[in-house]
């Protein structure tokens, strides 16, 4: 008799302590940041967010792009001095500095960022009202392209943080981590090497990735560190300890889509997080497409960071004469709603629901800038592409995937209307295109749960297990010397 009430005790205090744990984490407070200077960084941000949110949790998200409209569950704060340093330092023509055979940002531009941004950021009322307020956070969860400014809050909220790599290959802050990173596979992402790289192409790719390396430690080190302490108390720690004391990262890529890579266990791929099957269109929209019936349509989109109404008047015109001689539909997201000498078979507009298009049965081709998330959409639903790239990770995702046979890569500083007409025929009329794209998709779907399914999951194991120390790696701790054994090395007499 005693040995059943005893036993009765153990499952009811069992049940009590399984249902506490579920409340602890459904009811966590969370902090997201990024202060990446492009909008599309705050996707990834937002599904995980909404996805947090649907399971019970209260999310915060600071960003430097003020939203359209709220986003049910997600508190969003913009503070005034990040967004107007973002903004002005992001007012670029990237297509111009294309064109011109010139980097878009400086080394100096990109040395600058960090401390910069951070300044504002810190120095802001907004921010002062949060870092002032007394709320308390359980977890943080920060953008893994500039987390060293984010990396004060952590201190000053003491608790666990995680990044999201939102430029799947860039491999800083997985190197940081822990991770392995060899250089003599990993392509700097801003060049279209690959990760079968000739010893000429290694040669480069080391020269950029120290270059990249040197630059970040200088800006951390001499700027940023200061800037924190500045604003946040000098016993803010060592940002570089720090960074190597994450507890997760969610990379935002795919081995079907980037490249294999050697993960540790605080390391989750998730590209496609962002990815969903096609909903219907528009009424406006499907008319147009039906209008040409079973030969389908084009979609254009150069993506958010470049502005459509810095294109050159000689390249909007190739574009026009290459459309105009076209069988296909063609919807073409442009900033402006009216051009004189538009096709009829060209329909413009500012947005564009583009998931929903690219899982649309008529859609023949997308011409993109080769931007990571439209890379992994494109996939997703298993589109042939054109990529013109035009900045940052968009040379290397353009090189991938022309790699693995699903995207021809045109140079738009070279571009004349025979080279496009050439290319959009082919991508559509050979059919290899479509299998390859059609076969990347299998790979990228065929996974036992959906990526952001996966992404809540270790995101709510970190706050079960207080930051999951037990993932991390002792190797983050290591220097050179004792990574690669060379203290071992005795010299001989």
């Amino acid at each position: 008799m005693r040995l059943i009430r005893r036993t009765k005790w153990r499952f009811i205090v069992g049940l009590l302590s399984l249902a506490f744990t579920i409340k602890i984490s459904q009811c966590a407070e969370i902090l997201m940041i990024t202060m990446g200077g492009t909008k599309s960084h705050k996707i990834p941000f937002l599904e995980l967010g909404k996805g947090l949110y649907g399971r019970g949790h209260n999310i915060t998200f600071i960003n430097p792009f003020p939203p359209v409209r709220p986003v049910e569950g997600i508190l969003e704060i913009t503070p005034p001095g990040l967004v107007f340093y973002v903004r002005n330092y992001t007012n670029w023509d990237l297509l111009g500095s294309r064109l011109r055979g010139e980097e878009p940002l400086s080394p100096s531009d990109i040395f600058r960022y960090g401390f910069q941004v951070c300044d504002h950021f810190l120095r802001d009322f907004e921010t002062r009202q949060l870092l002032n307020s007394g709320n308390k956070y359980d977890l943080m969860i920060m953008d893994g392209a500039f987390p060293e400014c984010a990396l004060g809050l952590a201190y000053h909220f003491k608790v666990p943080y995680m990044y999201i790599n939102t430029v799947g290959l860039y491999m800083g802050s997985i190197s940081a981590s822990g991770s392995p990173v060899p250089w003599s596979m990993t392509p700097f992402f801003a060049r279209s090497f690959t990760d079968d790289m000739t010893i000429i192409d290694r040669i480069k790719n080391v020269g950029f990735l120290s270059l990249l390396t040197f630059l970040h430690y200088l800006s951390t080190k001499l700027f940023v560190q200061n800037v924190v302490r500045a604003h946040l108390g000098n016993s803010v720690p060592d940002l570089f300890e720090m960074t190597s004391n994450v507890s997760f990262v969610i990379q935002i890529g795919h081995h079907s889509v980037t490249y294999p890579r050697p993960f540790l266990p605080n390391i989750l791929e998730a590209g496609c997080i962002h990815c969903k099957p096609p909903k219907p269109l528009p009424k406006d929209l499907e008319d147009f497409i039906n209008i040409g019936g079973d030969r389908g349509f084009i979609l254009m989109s150069m993506g958010s960071s470049v502005q459509t109404f810095n294109f050159p008047e000689y390249l909007r015109l190739l574009f026009i004469q290459v459309f105009a001689q076209l069988p296909y539909q063609v919807l073409w997201k442009w900033d402006e709603d009216n051009m004189s000498d538009l096709p009829k078979n060209v329909k413009l507009s500012r947005w564009l629901p583009q998931q929903d298009l690219l899982g649309h049965p008529k859609i023949r081709a997308f011409v993109t800038h080769g931007g990571l998330l439209s890379m992994l959409e494109t996939v997703f639903h298993g589109v042939p592409i054109i990529t013109m790239p035009v900045f940052c990770d968009h040379e290397g995702d353009a090189r991938k995937a022309e790699l693995d046979g699903y995207a021809i890569k045109l140079e738009v500083g070279e571009l004349t209307p025979e080279k496009l007409l050439r290319a959009l025929k082919m991508i559509i009329q050979d059919p290899k295109y479509k299998e390859n794209a059609r076969e990347r998709s299998i790979y990228l779907r065929d996974v036992p749960s959906s990526p952001l399914r996966t992404a809540l999951y270790w995101t709510e194991y970190v706050l079960r297990h207080k930051g999951a120390s037990h993932l991390k790696s002792p190797s983050r701790n290591l220097s050179v010397i004792q990574y690669y054994l060379i203290d071992t090395v005795r010299k001989k007499k």
